[in-house]
C-alpha cells in the first residue's frame, strides 16, 4: 500500500514524463496562448493529426489540459491549458523526503 509521499511521488513523476516531451511542451505553449483544436495544432507543429492526438490524449490524461467540443462551422474538440501548479524545489523535495521516511 502506497503512502501520502510515494502517492505524490508518483504523481509527480507522471506529471515530469508527459512534460518531458518536447513536442508536448510545444503543444502546451500554443494552447496556452490561445485555445487550440488538434487539427490546428497539427499544422502549426508540422506534425500527423493522429500523432497530435496522441499527445494531447496524454496531456489531458495528466490534467494539464481539458477538451470540449464546440459547434464552428462544424463540430470542433478544442483544447485549453487547465489550471495548474508545478513546484518542484528543494523545500518541496525535503518534504517529500520526509513524508517517505515516515512511511
Amino acid at each position: 500500500m502506497c503512502n501520502g509521499g510515494e502517492k505524490e511521488l508518483e504523481q509527480l513523476v507522471k506529471t515530469l514524463r508527459v512534460m518531458a516531451n518536447p513536442i508536448r511542451l510545444r503543444m502546451l505553449a500554443l494552447i496556452a496562448a490561445r485555445p487550440r483544436h488538434a487539427y490546428e495544432l497539427s499544422k502549426l507543429l508540422g506534425l500527423s493529426y493522429p500523432l497530435v492526438h496522441m499527445h494531447l490524449r496524454a496531456l489531458e490524461k495528466a490534467g494539464l489540459v481539458e477538451g470540449a467540443y464546440v459547434e464552428e462551422a462544424r463540430v470542433k474538440r478544442v483544447y485549453r491549458l487547465k489550471d495548474f501548479r508545478l513546484v518542484l524545489d528543494g523545500e518541496t523535495l525535503r518534504k517529500l523526503g520526509e513524508k517517505l521516511e515516515d512511511g
